[in-house]
């Protein structure tokens, strides 16, 4: 009665040793956080650019609008350098107007001119074109807007809760700026 346990224990080792040697089907999906996350499209990359440009140019207005972007949006490192550019703004904003002028109201239009994703980044090349409207103690609201220009690049990083916002930073270094856009 010991031989068919001796048997069936050769062969369950047997069956074990061979399963090493077969090929695998394909290659093993790495487990993490991100694997499962489609690629972000270039509207729902642009869409979040959007809000992100237009709250950062709302804190330039005299009476600034709530943002809009959410944490779920970004990540730590964009809100902290936010958190960081605020102060900057907030002492040009109160520069400008100590000597009669603010700006009461802006928009602004981003167009994606290309998209780039490698793994769990996505780079977004985009311009800005905002026309913001002064005001001046003296002559009260323009109806003439002034521009600007901007070639900038976002970085999206991949999360559990989809694609999140790093950073916008200019294309290019030097070059003004507007009062909105902190360096560093």
């Amino acid at each position: 009665m010991k031989r068919p346990r001796t048997g069936a224990a050769i062969a369950v080792l047997l069956g074990l040793a061979l399963s090493g040697c077969q090929e695998s089907a394909g290659p093993q999906p790495t487990p993490g956080p991100t694997s499962s996350l489609p690629s972000p499209s270039s509207s729902e990359l642009t869409a979040i650019i959007q809000t992100a440009v237009e709250d950062r140019n709302g804190t330039v207005l005299d009476v600034p609008p709530a943002p809009r972007l959410t944490d779920a949006q970004t990540t730590t490192a964009y809100r902290a350098k936010r958190a960081r550019d605020f102060p900057v703004v907030a002492r040009s904003k109160a520069g400008f107007k100590s000597k009669g002028f603010w700006y009461s109201d802006f928009t602004t239009k981003i167009t994606a001119e290309s998209v780039e994703v490698t793994g769990s980044t996505a780079s977004v090349h985009f311009k800005e074109l905002t026309e913001e409207h002064q005001a001046s103690a003296a002559n009260g609201p323009s109806n003439v807007p002034s521009g600007y220009s901007v070639s900038e690049t976002a970085t999206f990083r991949a999360s559990p809760d989809g694609w999140q916002l790093d950073s916008i930073a200019p294309s290019a270094p030097g070059g003004l700026l507007p009062m909105s856009i902190v360096k560093g």
